[in-house]
């Protein structure tokens, strides 16, 4: 029986990521050309990128490939924390377990390669697809949550760094990450696991087992079970100096909310937004807002504010959110997985392979903010009713009023300011009555294949069913209120919002917070799909080689939202969101020739075709060389075209109202009013929804590069790469790049729906329209480097890897057709960066039972996002710059005992303080949670024990 399996060669991975199944091209050749002496032992493989199984071989594209010895070495508790060991994987667009704070995002953790975001990398499972997620709030119905799959089951990771369009689907743009699980297994084994940080939160604890029986040559079947269940503790801005503050004067940054307690006042004209003239304007500075609570502003929730000027001279209340935000979530995980080989015959086998996942993170962060500056959509049930369509978010706002007939009304304060009248008075408030917010998402993962696979009239083939879905339940706790119920309790006179309230009026309160599901997602998908490969003949310098493939797969999202979130009567979310229920199919055949043209040189050409239901159809081809000249040499290069349609959700998804990140500023207005939240540092209203007329993104992408062993201990490896994509798709041009400047706020004013204009200014910003489009391109480009060397000496053998990404460039379109440099760069819209130079080092000691680790994470640090002071003046006209990203792990494990591994880390050993960053793009604050770990200094063991 011909096995396909999948050789590791141990030390000497190729430069790059670049050998399939850690094997170098060198090492392969030699295997080769010892095997050549004993014909009876070669074994076929199927190389990672291709279709075409070869002999202990690789192709010409670049594969990284994670052993479980790796993920071991490298201390991770999730599959999140493990693709953060790899270089290619920029932080900039992806998605951590920590960016669901305020997110909305399920709870996701997802990963991009090459900067280009979960959207455009294919994640896998022994070379199969995996149902997306489907986060509804983001529009995004096709990144898949990494963390979804156990650790514990994966026997390595293929890291493909070039778009594999015509092998694994045309929607691999930046390229794709194959998580290869466990087989064969004959025993079992168990491990326990516990760690914690020294400075406190974050707790770790997990316990994993797996067990198979069963040899498919002797026995003809193999059976396998794998079991995981890991809890982590949650870690708060509270916890953390660095993390538990909003405004920092030194970077000219405040995230801090006027919506407060205690509350701050405005007097406004009803409907028109302007403000009442006061007697003593001076009393206030120049805006109309003011608290009585200041500048006392007492403790736990508000202070006053040290970025003084202005509103901001004591005299108001600015709520900390921070301290309530959680750095770190908490999750409990559980995984099950199972598989079932049978030998048929000699040469064919039929397999089975099931799992199921569990995953529940909890979100807590601060209470929701109420009043006039969050505009309600019109089909909530308080829509352009009086008084809550009074304000400057006419007429949809949801304003609090308070007059002076309420008990609670601040008569002596408000004389003091207006020179004896009392008017109504405006209200923004933090609903600290009904607490924090707190969310549970629950999201469940079945997935179920099955099929036949061998060797048959010459051909090796393999045709198999995958049913995979994702369902994620989002709960609420706490801390969401239903607006058409507790409006009416704020604006009744009888609610303090400058002290305690009574216990009736508190009962009242609470009964409004909403309590249930707020939304259900179920994503799902069915592929039927078949591929074969066999050499067609001999050729003088080896054999030509075919693969071909056919795939049929339905794709299945469903969006349930709850009737106050359809509604927008929940607040919280910032918005309303319509529920979505849509399919599609998608047909797909590729074809693949490995043509031998000299015995150094061999070409390999493929092609796909797609075909994706009321999208359209695309040809995408692939071209690749591979040359050794010598043993000691092999020089690769590839190009390619990729192909990626819209999704569902991009398609879908119905119009809903939401709210920009906080701290913009509208460039028209706030100069010259200085008025927050009204114009300066706030949240505006967005429009969010699918564009059903979106074309389909396209791609070219090209890799070139060497991979030598100069010594049998030594190997490099360098491959450049380039990818130009064309027609991105984004949500919406991003509001804060229309609001960056006057005239690109004049320039995209179409998109701006304002107020009336008052006082010789355009009126305040009622909506951003941003609704899906198709913006521009982005240009990339840059270098893959892996080093690896092995020394043996008397005291054991040493191993040093050094792996390495560097950006030279990444360039993305503008509106206008500028193109803006995005290399150490923050992102603002999602987070992270993408690094001029980001690597991994790692030095092991392998010395008899004793095994010793030491790991260094490195990356260029970048240019900040801009302070949300308006007009803020940084030294040198520069902004805050952050700096380079350093972390150490360490390990050590010992295996003398029998069947018994014992295992010490300690992940950051320097206790580092993540470098400060503005992060617009999150409510986590003094760093970046998709660059750094807040946790510090983490200690862990595990105990492992083996039975066979």
């Amino acid at each position: 029986m011909i096995h396909k399996t999948q050789v590791c060669k141990g030390l000497m991975l190729a430069f790059g990521g670049s050998i399939a199944f850690s094997a170098s091209p060198v090492l392969a050749q030699q295997s080769q050309d010892q095997q050549q002496q004993q014909p009876q032992q070669l074994m076929r493989v199927e190389v990672t990128g291709s279709s075409i199984k070869r002999i202990e071989g690789e192709t010409a594209l670049p594969v990284q490939v994670l052993t479980r010895r790796d993920i071991e070495r490298s201390g991770a508790t999730t599959v999140e924390q493990l693709l953060q060991t790899v270089t290619a994987a920029s932080s900039s667009g992806g998605l951590t377990a920590s960016s669901m704070s305020g997110a909305t995002t399920g709870g996701i953790s997802a990963v991009g390669l090459r900067g280009l975001s979960s959207l455009r990398t294919l994640v896998l499972i022994n070379g199969r697809r995996i149902a997306p997620y489907g986060i509804g709030f983001t529009n995004d119905s096709v990144s898949v949550d990494v963390n979804s799959i156990p650790l514990n089951a994966v026997e390595r990771v293929e890291v493909l760094k070039d778009g594999a369009s015509a092998v694994y689907g045309s929607d691999a743009v930046a390229g794709v990450i194959n998580f290869i699980l466990r087989r064969d297994l004959q025993g079992g084994d168990i491990s326990a696991q516990y760690g914690d940080s020294t400075r406190g939160g974050a707790a770790f604890k997990k316990i994993s087992g797996a067990w198979g029986m069963g040899d498919l040559t002797a026995d003809r079947y193999n059976l396998m079970l794998v079991a995981n269940y890991q809890k982590e503790e949650p870690l708060f801005g509270r916890q953390r100096s660095f993390a538990d503050h909003s405004a920092n004067v030194d970077h000219l940054n405040d995230t801090s909310s006027s919506a407060s307690f205690p509350a701050n006042f405005f007097t406004l004209t009803p409907g028109a937004g302007n403000p009442i003239p006061i007697v003593n304007p001076g009393a206030i500075g120049p805006d109309t807002k003011a608290n009585p609570g200041a500048p006392a502003c007492p403790g736990p929730w508000s202070y006053s504010d040290p970025l003084s000027g202005g509103d901001r001279a004591g005299t108001t209340c600015h709520f900390n959110p921070s301290p309530f935000v959680q750095l770190v979530p908490s999750a409990e995980r559980i995984s099950l997985f199972a598989s079932g080989r049978y030998a048929i015959t000699n040469e064919i086998e039929g397999y089975v392979e099931a799992s199921y996942n569990r995953n529940k993170q909890n979100n807590v962060i601060q209470p929701s903010p109420l009043g006039f500056a969050y505009g309600i959509p019109p089909n909530n049930p308080l829509a352009n009713q009086y008084p809550y369509n009074q304000g400057y978010q006419t007429p949809y706002a949801s304003t609090i009023n308070i007059t002076s007939s309420s008990p609670y009304y601040p008569t002596a304060y408000v004389k003091a300011l207006t020179g004896g009248t009392t008017p109504d008075l405006t209200i923004l408030y933090r609903d600290v009555a009904n607490g924090l917010r707190n969310l549970t998402d629950t999201a469940t993962a079945p997935r179920l294949t099955f099929g036949v696979k061998g060797t048959a009239a010459g051909w090796d083939f393999d045709a198999n069913f995958l049913h995979s879905e994702s369902k994620v339940v989002e709960t609420d706790q706490t801390g969401f209120p239903i607006l058409s119920k507790i409006l009416p309790i704020l604006n009744s006179g009888n609610f303090n919002f400058w002290g305690p309230n009574t216990d009736a009026v508190n009962a009242q309160v609470a009964a409004t917070n909403y309590v249930g599901e707020a939304y259900r997602v179920k994503s799902s998908l069915d592929s039927v799909q078949a591929r074969g490969s066999r050499e067609l003949m001999q050729l003088p310098a080896g054999a030509l080689a075919l693969a071909v493939g056919v795939e049929a797969r339905k794709e299945k999202y469903d969006f349930q939202s709850s009737v106050p979130l359809a509604a927008g009567d929940l607040a919280g979310y910032g918005g309303s969101i319509a529920s979505v229920n849509r399919s599609r199919n998608v047909e797909a055949a590729f074809g693949e020739l490995s043509i031998p043209i000299l015995k150094t040189l061999e070409a390999d050409l493929a092609v796909r075709y797609d075909h994706y239901a009321g999208v359209g159809s695309s040809t995408t081809p692939k071209a690749s060389l591979r040359y050794q000249p010598m043993r000691q040499l092999l020089i690769r290069g590839a190009i390619g075209r990729g192909f990626r349609a819209p999704s569902l959700a991009d398609l879908y998804t119905p119009v809903t109202t939401g709210v920009t990140t906080p701290g913009l500023n509208d460039p028209l207005r706030c100069p010259t009013t200085n008025n927050t939240p009204i114009d300066c540092q706030t949240q505006f209203n967005i429009t969010n929804g699918g564009t059903p007329t979106l074309k389909p993104e396209k791609s070219t992408s090209a890799t070139l590069g060497f991979v030598a062993e100069p010594t049998s201990n030594v190997s490099i490896a360098v491959d450049a790469f380039k990818i130009d994509l064309t027609n991105t798709i984004n949500n919406g041009i991003p509001a804060n790049f229309i609001l960056s400047s006057p005239a690109l706020a004049t320039q995209y004013g179409y998109l701006i729906t304002r107020n009336p204009p008052s006082g010789g200014l355009p009126g305040s910003i009622a909506n951003i329209d941003q609704t899906n489009v198709n913006l521009g391109g982005t240009k990339l480009s840059g270098i893959d480097f892996d080093f690896k060397l092995g020394v043996p000496s008397s005291i054991g053998k040493f191993t040093l890897s050094y792996t390495g990404t560097y950006f030279k460039k990444f360039d993305t379109e503008n509106p206008d057709g500028t193109w803006t440099p995005g290399v150490d760069q923050a992102n603002t819209t999602n987070g992270g960066t993408t690094p001029r130079l980001k690597t991994y080092l790692m030095l092991n000691l392998t010395s008899g039972s004793w095994s010793y680790t030491l790991a260094q994470n490195w990356q260029t640090g970048y240019t900040d996002a801009p302070g949300s002071v308006q007009n803020a003046q940084y030294p040198n006209g520069k902004p805050n710059q952050v700096s380079n990203l350093e972390t150490y792990d360490g390990m050590v494990q010992y295996s003398g005992f029998k069947d018994l591994k014992l295992t010490l880390g300690v992940r950051d050993i320097l206790n580092h303080q993540p470098p400060y960053a503005n992060s617009p793009a999150s409510f986590q604050t003094g760093y970046d949670p998709q660059v750094s770990d807040p946790r510090g200094r983490f200690i862990y063991g595990v105990v492992s024990y083996s039975f066979r």
